[in-house]
């Protein structure tokens, strides 16, 4: 690397980091946001369902051969009975003042003592956390009568339990029996990293382009006895040192987050640690890429005229860069020899595999050079960029000096 590279990077290595906005989006609040807001959420959801789990619900009964069922044991815990029609039921549900409605047909529950099938029905909404809590007590509850009810009508046949059941259906997960971390990690790692990923890239090279457009600033820098080669890689090198610091913080610190383990509901708590070779996988594909990343981002920067118009411009970018996320994590999307070809689309998909155990080496040998031509692309385009007017004066008519060939 040439002393005038040395000296401009050294130059945007510290306004980058005298940029207090800067280092705060892209580097500060992501590493303690997404890690602090996943296990929140967690934690909140798992408290929510406690906490309906001991309301106190108020179930109305909408005709007496209702009664006889929810009286043919005892109510769930934290639930009340009362008596309403079934037209006053439902207003009253939609009102929240009761849970939920049960009611059944004449003669439904003398169908059940006389060995006929009998009918409930039970009216909630899903609209109303409450109401669908009830309807899981309610059918807790129900399936005690039917199993009692069948328990009887066995004894009276003189037939044994088994005859009911005559295949025992059993499955058994054997990777996530016991801790759903990996499954949980390859949901949210994929889309989180790509969007850290651009996120921590387009910040600086707006800043560093647009901005110093804005601020007077780079008509200075591109008179000074120096090459635009030397201005855009060391911009370039500015550019793409964050955005792998930043991607490399996060997936640090959502690592850190699930080795402490996650709260959620239906599980005592989410936890996975990664494995040297987990790691040494995602960082093999996450730092090209965050070099591909620098590209784009400062290729599409350049062409800005200020701070607020690269910003606007930079919306469609990270929309490229979320949508791969939501993809890699949609079931039955898997990395594969096809896949591994797809741009970005094979990174979220490499980061699912990896944090799952099932990355084959070819695949993943795929998405390395898949990313590394991106990156090489992407860094014609900001060369392209640094050579034209584009980066001097920018506009829509500059789109097209982005894709020309050079000699």
């Amino acid at each position: 690397m040439s002393r005038p590279v040395l000296t401009l990077l050294r130059k945007e290595l510290l306004d980058v980091l005298r940029d207090r906005r800067t280092l705060l989006v892209t580097l500060v609040l992501p590493v303690l946001l997404y890690p602090g807001l996943l296990a929140l959420v967690g934690a909140v959801m798992a408290t929510g369902q406690q906490r309906l789990a001991r309301a106190e619900l108020v179930v109305a009964v909408a005709s007496d051969d209702a009664m006889a069922f929810v009286s043919a044991l005892e109510p769930p815990e934290h639930t009340t009975w009362v008596r309403l029609g079934l037209d006053e039921g439902l207003v009253q549900l939609r009102e929240k003042k009761v849970a939920a409605v049960v009611d059944a047909a004449p003669g439904a529950f003398a169908a059940i003592k006389a060995g006929q099938q009998g009918r409930v029905q039970v009216r909630y909404t899903k609209k109303q956390d409450r109401s669908a809590e009830a309807q899981r007590r309610l059918q807790k509850l129900f399936e005690r009568v039917g199993h009692a009810a069948l328990v009887d009508r066995l004894a009276a046949s003189q037939l044994p339990p088994e005859f009911s059941e005559p295949v025992i259906f059993e499955s058994t997960d054997v990777d996530f029996r016991r801790d759903l971390g990996p499954l949980v990690a390859s949901r949210t790692l994929p889309m989180i990293l790509l969007v850290m990923l651009f996120m921590g890239a387009l910040y600086p090279a707006v800043d560093l382009t647009a901005g110093e457009k804005e601020r007077g600033t780079l008509e200075t820098l591109l008179v000074a006895p120096v090459s635009a080669l030397d201005v855009m890689t060391a911009k370039y090198l500015t550019v793409a040192l964050t955005a792998t610091f930043a991607t490399l913080a996060n997936l640090a610190a959502m690592g850190v987050t699930f080795a402490f383990g996650i709260k959620v509901a239906g599980a005592e708590s989410i936890s996975m640690t990664f494995s040297p070779l987990q790691v040494f996988t995602l960082v093999v594909c996450l730092v090209p890429a965050a070099f591909m990343a620098a590209g784009l981002s400062l290729a599409v920067a350049s062409l800005a005229r200020t701070f607020k118009e690269g910003q606007a411009m930079m919306t469609p970018v990270m929309l490229i860069a979320t949508l791969p996320g939501i993809v890699a994590v949609m079931p039955g999307v898997e990395l594969n020899v096809f896949t591994a070809a797809i741009p970005l689309l094979n990174l979220g998909l490499l980061v699912k595999a990896t944090v799952l155990g099932a990355a084959a080496p070819v695949p993943v040998a795929m998405v390395v050079a898949s990313v590394a031509l991106g990156s090489y692309l992407s860094l014609k385009m900001a060369a392209n960029a640094f050579h034209s007017e584009a980066l001097r004066f920018g506009g829509a008519d500059s789109w097209r000096e982005l894709f020309r060939r050079r000699r």
